[in-house]
């Protein structure tokens, strides 16, 4: 069973998260240093609740316990919710997140521009993740 109200929340999250990251009109690695650590908070906080949207979905579906943020999205690909290819993008931006958590005195404003150019994939994810739910909607009411 779904936990429609929390997805619903991240996925809020998500959104206003990612409207917050377009206001900063971050156009290549050269940046200032407040711009550097906004960058750094947002990505973060959007990569967890990437990650927390993922895990809705395998609890949702009782599928396991993942025992790594990257292996969240291997399952969401085994079990046909993502393709391959997002699975690929997802995986790496989980590990980034890590990178971000533990090893954040060695990110620099190249890291952290590499990692804010894949975030197109996180609103692939969202667009995945409401239609997998409107299918499971529609399936149940009938």
């Amino acid at each position: 069973m779904y936990d429609i109200e929390r997805i619903g929340k991240i996925i809020a999250d998500l959104e206003h998260y990612i409207i917050d990251l377009e206001k900063l009109k971050v156009e290549s690695p050269a940046m200032s240093t407040e711009r550097f650590y906004s960058l750094s908070m947002l990505l973060f906080a959007i990569l967890n609740r990437t990650i927390d949207l993922g895990q809705e979905i395998i609890r949702g579906k009782k599928l396991g316990m993942p025992a790594s943020y990257r292996e969240i999205f291997q399952i969401l690909e085994k079990e046909k919710i993502i393709s391959g290819e997002l699975a690929q993008k997802m995986q790496y931006l989980a590990s980034q997140r890590n990178v971000l958590a533990h090893e954040y005195f060695d990110v620099t404003e190249r890291s952290i521009f590499a990692i804010f150019l894949k975030t197109k994939a996180v609103k692939e994810f969202v667009a995945v993740v409401r239609k997998f739910l409107r299918e499971k909607k529609k399936k149940k009411s009938r």
